[in-house]
């Protein structure tokens, strides 16, 4: 495989990382267009998808005024915005694809594709297509993607080893093109995830600054080959960033001690997913929820050979990121996050230092490839370098492999009453819905069905919550009282939807006649909510004023 041209062994790197892929997230393949693992945060990162597709060809300068928690603005920045991702994706939401099932696409590419790149980056590295598929494994099928099934934004690692393998590309041939590349790639992975793209610009300035350091020159065309890659990152990425400090001047900052239950401890990569088939039973005591690091046995074997000496600057490098992204990791626990979160501002923003330990299996990965080049190249037949990669994968396929995943299907469409908010909304472009009951359970379905219908929602469900979406929400404890009918309105609602599907034992028999007592409301119209795969009805209300009852 070594003598393959870059080109074939990408389409055979492809093939292969597509079918494992199947294997290891099964049975997502068999439920592509209605299957996702839960109702939360699947449904808002395919409403995101969906909005990035719906808005840029009608109106792009205001794509992160999404039509959530009406009527705030920016608050597609509360959360994971997906820019690149939702673009690559855009094409199959304008020729009428499912949300769900473009969901499904962008999130199983996140395996797909970045095992594929980490594949090329360490080919390239180490002249062994073998320990590339194997270093592609790592990278692709750590227990930590399993553990972060539900979070699509976490599978985004597409452009991390193609960032890497640009620069690598770059410090050989000084090449501007490789220089536009690494830039192009380093501003997609912090618009395809922000939590990784702010955790790449220290990876990389330890990796790439250590590199650098090695080749104790930095001719002009190098030079400038990286001035390039620094200006396409800091003009692609400028408009997200002004969005996302404008939504911070609404919903503020993570304090430290919110961090804190985000931060690692050492023991934390010993523990898997409880899914895991060969070790989830056994250190499940090392586990704790969005801090299970366990990245192999054999990768870090791999790992430890790749690290015994001698050793070249480039597995030195590497070593260093990560021990720089282990650190990270541990957040507050550890000695470098206290600083980035005191003078690197964007860091305030982020819950969960734990995250960090992708950028441990990244570095794990590449050393995995160094690691297993060592040992083929200790082999003297080709047969005995064949059969000791065929080995490798397997262990690590078995060491990865999970139980089946569990999914929720979830409708392919709109209740029906959604189409009489259309109908009744007249010449009004949009109109501005609250849909109750609401809460974190409920408001990600209604984003989800807001994709057929694109309305304003007072509703909403995101990373950050702004201050007024949650005095609402508190202000409806009596729900329909004056306070709660008040707040609706202040809010500017033009229709109530009640969702009795939703409601628990009799509450939506109770509402029905306060609701249709009520003089600032008129009924439009009582739909069955089957459609949505649940029974019960909604019933749909038109705010005609502001008088209480």
């Amino acid at each position: 495989m070594s003598a393959l041209s870059t080109r074939t062994f990408l389409a055979v790197s492809l093939v292969l990382f597509t079918v494992l892929t199947a294997a290891m997230t099964y049975p997502q393949v068999l439920h592509l267009r209605d299957g996702v693992h839960d109702d939360g945060d699947p449904l808002l990162n395919a409403w995101a998808l969906s909005w990035v597709a719906h808005q840029l060809p009608r109106a792009p300068a205001h794509l992160f005024d999404a039509n959530i928690f009406y009527p705030e603005r920016r608050t597609l920045a509360f959360s994971e915005t997906l820019v690149v991702p939702a673009l690559a994706a855009a094409p199959l939401q304008w020729a009428g694809v499912g949300p769900i099932l473009v969901y499904n696409l962008v999130f199983l590419s996140g395996f797909i594709v970045s095992g594929v790149g980490m594949a090329l980056l360490v080919r390239l590295l180490t002249g062994n297509a073998g320990a590339a598929i194997l270093g592609g494994i790592v990278f692709a099928f750590l227990p930590y993607r399993i553990d972060h099934y539900p979070h699509l934004q976490l599978q985004q690692t597409q452009c991390l080893p193609f960032a890497l393998w640009a620069f690598h590309r770059l410090l050989r041939t000084g090449d501007l093109r490789d220089g536009a590349l690494l830039g192009a790639f380093t501003a997609g992975q912090i618009l395809s995830c922000m939590y990784y793209g702010l955790f790449l610009l220290p990876y990389m300035a330890v990796v790439c600054g250590a590199m650098l350091v090695a080749e104790r020159a930095m001719p002009a065309r190098r030079l400038l080959a990286l001035a390039l890659a620094g200006a396409i990152t800091i003009v692609a990425v400028a408009p997200v960033g002004r969005a996302y400090l404008d939504a911070r001047k609404v919903v503020g900052e993570r304090q430290l001690t919110e961090v804190a239950g985000g931060s690692a401890t050492w023991w934390n990569y010993l523990g898997p997913p409880s899914a895991n088939l060969v070790y989830g039973r056994a250190l499940e005591r090392f586990a704790a929820s969005e801090r299970r690091l366990f990245p192999g046995l054999v990768a870090v074997v791999l790992a430890a050979i790749a690290l015994w000496p001698p050793v070249a600057a480039p597995r030195v490098a590497y070593a260093l990121g990560l021990l720089l992204a282990f650190d990270v990791s541990l957040g507050v626990n550890g000695l470098t996050y206290r600083v980035l979160y005191d003078y690197f501002l964007p860091f305030r923003g982020l819950r969960i230092p734990a995250r960090m330990g992708i950028m441990v299996g990244f570095s794990l990965a590449v050393l995995a490839g160094y690691g297993a080049a060592r040992v083929s190249g200790a082999l003297r037949s080709s047969r005995a370098r064949a059969a000791a990669t065929t080995l490798l994968g397997a262990l690590m396929i078995a060491e990865y492999a999970s139980k089946p995943i569990d999914l929720q299907l979830v409708p392919t469409s709109a209740p029906e009453v959604y189409a009489d908010v259309l109908r009744d909304r007249g010449d009004s472009p949009t109109a501005q819905l609250f849909e109750f009951p609401a809460s974190p359970l409920d408001d990600p379905t209604y984003m989800y069905f807001s994709t057929f219908h694109w309305q304003h929602l007072v509703n909403g469900y995101s990373g950050f919550f702004p201050p007024s979406y949650r005095r609402l929400t508190e202000a409806l404890e009596n729900f329909p009282d004056d306070r709660s009918m008040d707040a609706i309105r202040e809010h500017g609602t033009r229709y109530l939807l009640v969702h009795g599907e939703r409601l628990l034992g009799d509450r939506y028999e109770t509402l029905l006649p306060q609701l249709d007592r009520d003089p600032g409301l008129a009924l439009v119209s009582r739909r069955p909510a089957m459609r949505t795969g649940q029974h019960g009805e909604i019933s749909l209300y038109r705010v005609t004023s502001a008088a209480g009852r």
